[in-house]
């Protein structure tokens, strides 16, 4: 229960002038992982700034699990230092075709993700807001590893039928989302 309230908390004290400047200068440390390229680590531009305050949030508090080098890196992060990391990232533009799936599991996808209606939360466009993620142009290793960490209980996920995804569906999803602009 503490945890979640740290997270509301972190939520709701976001600050409103948050300074997307000085928000670039902290980032450094995070742009060494979260880059286009070859890893699992998710891609944060374009990002909504509600939503990566709370994963922040959650990530400190210990109820989103991480591997220990995200978990340490954030351990001393103050509130205004997420505020202006989160307002930075929002701010810049997303990457565009960075990933050439198989067209035909994108296709596959693209239909699975109309079936389990992931553009309620996620918006037609998939860019996400306030605190649903960004799912377009995402890296798909890390959209395969969220969906399994949804299914496996290792990550919580609103209410939704996403649980119904497994197997191939998994890969087809993540293949369609990351070809989105």
């Amino acid at each position: 229960m503490r945890a979640l309230l740290a997270v509301i908390a972190a939520v709701l004290s976001f600050p409103a002038l948050a300074d997307s400047k000085a928000g670039e200068k902290k980032s450094q440390l995070c742009l060494l992982c979260h880059k286009p390229g070859p890893g699992n680590a998710p891609l944060l531009e374009a990002q909504p700034a509600k939503y990566l305050v709370a994963q922040i949030a959650a990530i400190k508090t210990g109820k989103r699990t991480v591997y220990d080098g995200m978990r340490i890196n954030v351990a001393n992060l103050s509130t205004r230092d997420t505020a202006d990391i989160a307002e930075y990232f929002s701010k810049r533009p997303a990457h565009v075709g960075l990933f050439s799936p198989d067209a035909g599991k994108a296709a596959v996808g693209e239909k699975r993700v109309s079936e389990l209606k992931c553009a309620g939360c996620h918006q037609p466009n998939f860019h996400g807001t306030e605190a649903i993620p960004r799912l377009a142009g995402q890296v798909p290793s890390y959209l395969i590893q969220q969906i399994d960490d949804f299914n496996a209980g290792r990550r919580q996920h609103p209410p939704s039928e996403i649980g119904a995804a497994k197997g191939d569906d998994v890969e087809n999803i993540a293949s369609y989302l990351s070809t989105l602009k």
